[in-house]
């Protein structure tokens, strides 16, 4: 039996110096907030708030905007490929083309081909920390080549704040039902979005839907999450100030170009008798006297003739905007690092770079998004996926393997190729993958698979096209456009010779 024990705030280990200049209590940091809560504390007790913000500025945040479309571009590009990794090749032949055909019927609502889903959520993800995906079984009557789609459903599904302990002794912790193992065995989701606004009071009642029926994709940032958290929340603020600074930036200079000076009337002092106009002798309006302002329409290029007392007085340039594009970059900077987006690819401002720079940032960046890819989005979304359209294809019978259910594990070995990444110097990335091959420090194969491609096919595309200019006559083209006779146009040596 394993034994407990009871610690008391007397038991911590006090210095008797403060080891730290952090952990201090001074002025300086008197406002540093920083409550001890645990992992699923602190995401859920203000998490529908901060989804809600993070939806809000991307949908009118533009540097929001951009960032999120930047990072899953990035990660998903057209799609990652799976690529069946079975004992027997024709049979991965057979799934790939399988997947291929299937895919494209894939989305439950009818608008997504199994790529779109995997652009979708890792969207979703980032905008809302987290999403989930449901699998649904079909009927064979249903029309599709495998019995099996997916439907997406945003984290509101899910609701954060249902806690509950059951007879039976499992607990529901924000929605995810766990047993006495901590094992995650259920999901409580309401049938329709909450905040649709189409919810009847049937509606307002969660189902349970069992776990192995849903794929939850999200990044867990402490050991013990169970939610997931936008990834926009270290940026929301600055973005929130820096749009309105800059809208009123624009705005106060939108209304300063209105104004290009003034004419100011030397007018008599009273004394003098001001109210009668030195020139004509006529009484002075309190307009022409200055006490309301009067306004002189003129087009551009013109100058306009003055009378005797008046002067022109033009104001200066707008000199607010001295460093301003420093400050933007600044503010920028900040909001890109929070999203975790190199500040290029958020601005499309390349101007302090060269192509040195921008291989070192990119390399940075591919590292992460390959962590990202590699680590949740194929374990979580693509092996997901890849798993339940392997079993319900056996299980419908369209692919028959005798021993599927003792060997299941062998026949849904797979890898999953994203889309390559573009060369950031052609000439050069490709001459250093082939003096790799050329020194033995890699594989063809591999090189050809970090392209997203499949060496097999690869050759056989080379050997169907060499085939094809073999039937075409065009190595003998080839050769005449190099300035190389052809040997059929030689005369015949002779015996003698």
């Amino acid at each position: 039996m394993t034994k407990r024990l009871k610690v008391s705030s007397d038991t911590v280990f006090k210095p008797s110096t403060q080891a730290y200049a952090a952990s201090s209590n001074g002025r300086r940091l008197a406002d540093f907030n920083a409550p001890n809560l645990g992992p699923n504390t602190a995401s859920l007790s203000e998490l529908d708030l901060l989804r809600s913000r993070s939806r809000a500025s991307l949908r009118n945040n533009p540097w929001i905007k951009r960032g999120i479309l930047a990072d899953v571009a990035n990660e998903i590009g057209t799609g990652i490929v799976p690529r069946p990794k079975t004992p027997n090749k024709d049979l991965n032949k057979q799934l790939r083309q399988l997947w291929q055909d299937w895919q494209v019927s894939a989305d439950a609502d009818g608008v997504l081909s199994a790529y779109g889903i995997q652009q979708i959520c890792a969207r979703a993800r980032r905008e809302s920390g987290e999403v989930f995906i449901r699998i649904r079984q079909r009927k064979p009557k249903d029309g599709l080549i495998v019995p099996l789609q997916f439907q997406v459903l945003e984290s509101d599904f899910c609701p954060t704040n249902l806690h509950q302990t059951l007879k039976n002794g499992n607990r529901i912790i924000a929605g995810i039902e766990f047993n006495a193992i901590g094992k995650r065995v259920a999901y409580w989701m309401y049938p329709a979005h909450p905040g649709d606004g189409r919810l009847t009071q049937n509606h307002l009642m969660p189902m349970r839907i069992p776990a192995e029926q849903i794929i939850h994709h999200y990044i867990p940032t402490r050991p013990g999450q169970i939610r997931g958290e936008p990834v926009t929340i270290q940026s929301l603020i600055k973005a929130f100030h820096f749009d309105q600074y800059d809208d009123a930036e624009l705005e106060r200079k939108k209304t300063r170009a209105n104004y290009t000076g003034v004419i100011q009337k030397n007018f008599p002092t009273e004394e003098e008798g001001w109210k009668y106009d030195p020139i004509t002798g006529e009484p002075v309006s309190d307009v022409e006297a200055g006490e309301i302002e009067n306004y002189i329409h003129t087009e551009p290029g013109t100058f306009p003739s003055l009378l005797p007392g008046e002067e022109i007085h033009l104001f200066p340039g707008d000199e607010s905007g001295q460093g301003y594009s420093d400050f933007v970059r600044q503010q920028l900077l900040g909001i890109a690092a929070g999203l975790g987006v190199p500040y290029e690819l958020l601005t499309g401002d390349y101007s302090q770079i060269n192509d040195r720079i921008w291989r070192a940032v990119m390399n940075q960046y591919r590292r992460e998004i390959q962590m990202t890819q590699t680590l949740f989005t194929v374990q979580h979304i693509c092996r997901g996926m890849w798993n339940a359209f392997v079993d319900m294809a056996v299980l419908a019978g369209v692919v028959r393997i005798e021993d599927y259910s003792d060997n299941a594990h062998q026949y849904k070995r797979c890898d999953f190729r994203p889309q390559a990444w573009a060369y950031i110097h052609p000439v050069q990335d490709v001459q250093s993958r082939k003096l790799e091959i050329e020194a033995g420090l890699d594989s063809r194969q591999s090189i050809v698979a970090s392209r997203g491609l499949d060496v097999e096919e690869v050759d056989m595309q080379r050997a169907e096209d060499a085939q094809r200019e073999r039937d075409l006559n065009l190595e003998n083209h080839k050769e005449n456009q190099n300035g190389k006779s052809n040997p059929s146009d030689q005369p015949p040596i002779s015996k003698e010779a």
